[in-house]
């Protein structure tokens, strides 16, 4: 139980389903038993009597702002900031009250605005959201508005300039980089649906039978197993593309050892991000590129690319290779420009192959190597940061 592979993953695709499960059935129930509901979001985490109340309190502002609104891909939008905070629960040893409260309300100013909710909805909401308030100190207060003003992308141009908003803050108010961490697992692991190929069919064994058994058949997972439909593919790999450039940011300036749970968070979300990128390629090996000897070029490719730097840096197309430019490209297009880029490539078996092999690689490093990073990455002016707390976790090489 305690091997480093354990210890590296804070919830396995099936505890997070299963958890996701007990979350939504809870909130489905005639008649919600909220404190039932907040132990089960808190897992192992305490709190006083107080901040359960106040905890409580923030269930109503959810379900007022939420009611029934659906995400995406069809589950409850209320559902994502309660599983994140269940995810930072399980990872922060003592968690304060202002991180479980920034964690419940990370997406309020982002999902949950008056021009999305009309001004009737939005008042009701905000009604419940002076109340929180009022039950707070003005430091508390204080704090919990501003990691909420700062964990919201509204009114900026791009992804890229929010992430290095968090980051130019992380040091001063550490909860809005473990709150986005979370965020950004629960986000990751929101697409997977049951896929059984990620846990039956183990990937590492899946590659060295392809590279090295001479009279490979071929991957055979069964029937119940497919490609993700296209947005549901686009999705993933726009988690997989912002979850890369979030590790990256985070290695590049030195937070990623901000402190104990952001370490262990940093981890996590790489791991997340491997199993995603493993299930794809196994999916992909499984129903639509079944030839092993073309498989096996593939794998060989995406190998030299990466043992020649391919993996280690942001390149341009003009250094020649198929995946080069693909993560500059994804970050300096507009919103539209991204799915169109992101609908090209999973149309685009091979490439897509590649990419995921590549994404496999890359969290891999940042999760074994602790000098691993992606050249170019940081931002012109943002420097690394100077200090790392005291006690801050080691990587396993």
């Amino acid at each position: 139980m305690e091997t480093k592979e354990h210890t590296r993953e804070l919830l396995t695709i099936e505890h997070y389903l299963t958890l996701s499960a007990k979350i939504n059935y809870q909130l489905s129930s005639r008649s919600l038993n909220k404190p039932a509901l907040l132990s089960l979001v808190l897992g192992p985490a305490q709190f006083t009597d107080r901040e359960r109340a106040l905890l409580l309190a923030t269930f109503d502002v959810l379900q007022a702002g939420y009611q029934q609104d659906r995400r995406r891909l069809g589950t409850p939008g209320i559902l994502h900031p309660l599983r994140a905070a269940a995810i930072l629960a399980r990872t922060i040893d003592r968690p304060s009250l202002l991180d479980m409260l920034a964690a419940l309300l990370h997406d309020k100013d982002e999902d949950l605005s008056r021009d999305d909710l009309g001004a009737e909805r939005w008042g009701a909401m905000q009604v419940q959201y002076q109340r929180l308030l009022e039950g707070l100190d003005p430091y508390e207060r204080d704090r919990l508005e501003e990691c909420v003003r700062l964990l919201s992308n509204r009114g900026l141009e791009n992804y890229h300039a929010y992430l290095v908003r968090i980051l130019d803050n992380a040091t001063r108010l550490p909860e809005i980089l473990r709150v986005k961490l979370a965020d950004r697992i629960d986000n990751t692991f929101d697409i997977n649906l049951q896929h059984p190929g990620v846990t039956r069919y183990n990937f590492y064994r899946a590659v060295f039978d392809i590279l090295f058994m001479p009279g490979f058949r071929g991957i055979q997972m069964g029937s119940f197993h497919f490609m993700p439909e296209v947005d549901e593919g686009v999705m993933l790999l726009s988690q997989l593309f912002k979850d890369t450039f979030f590790l990256a940011l985070l290695r590049a300036t030195g937070l990623d050892t901000l402190d104990a749970p952001t370490r262990k968070l940093f981890v996590g979300l790489g791991v997340a991000g491997i199993r995603e990128a493993q299930w794809l390629a196994l999916e992909m090996f499984n129903t639509c590129i079944t030839d092993v000897d073309r498989q096996r070029a593939l794998l060989i490719s995406v190998m030299q690319y990466c043992s020649e730097g391919g993996a280690g840096a942001v390149r341009t197309k003009d250094a020649g290779g198929e995946l080069d430019g693909m993560l500059l490209g994804i970050f300096t297009s507009a919103r539209q420009g991204q799915r169109e880029i992101l609908t090209r490539l999973f149309a685009n078996h091979e490439l897509l192959a590649k990419m995921v092999l590549a994404f496999i690689v890359v969290f891999a490093s940042f999760i074994n190597d602790p000098q691993y990073t992606i050249e170019g990455i940081l931002p012109t002016g943002m420097e690394p940061v100077a200090h790392r707390a005291e006690g801050a976790l080691k990587v396993d090489p």
